[in-house]
């Protein structure tokens, strides 16, 4: 049975994917030059939001084991609350191009290192949504990574000039 601090986590899990995708629009509309990645980051993101969504639906079934292990609700809320500062200092014009590729490939890396997902046990039958989660972040990082090197040639050749 899914316990109450195991639903506060995953509903802050929900948050934090929904954050990020927010984040990217932001970001979509301030650095156009990396169009075509805030527009994957945003559609994956939400789409990573709707399969933790899923995800707590199968574990408030039984469908799913949501085991938390080291995962702590302040941990989430504070990497959330840090995503939304990134989108606040944006807005506010407190963001370079670099400093918002740079702040994605972060985010991203740690999402991947922290294995968010790796807690959870499903069904074969939903394997997929798992599997989705993990490779969404997993490419995230290495989009994020070209576009962040990229970026940095640019300025480098710019310099060069």
């Amino acid at each position: 049975m899914i316990q109450e601090h195991q639903i506060k986590i995953l509903m802050l899990m929900y948050d934090l994917e929904k954050a990020l995708s927010e984040m990217y629009v932001v970001f979509s509309e301030l650095f156009p030059d990396h169009k075509v990645l805030w527009k994957i980051l945003i559609r994956e993101e939400r789409a990573h939001a709707e399969a933790v969504r899923k995800l707590y639906k199968l574990t408030y079934e039984g469908q799913a084991l949501f085991n938390e292990g080291a995962i702590k609700a302040t941990a989430v809320r504070s990497v959330t609350e840090f995503i939304r500062g990134v989108c606040d200092n944006a807005k506010a014009g407190r963001c370079s191009e670099i400093q918002a590729l740079v702040s994605t490939h972060d985010i991203e890396k740690s999402l991947l290192e922290t294995a968010l997902f790796k807690h959870f046990s499903v069904s074969p039958l939903f394997a997929e949504v798992l599997h989705v989660l993990h490779e969404g972040t997993n490419a995230h990082v290495k989009l994020s990574k070209g576009a962040l090197g990229k970026a940095r040639s640019k300025i480098e050749r710019n310099k060069a000039r």
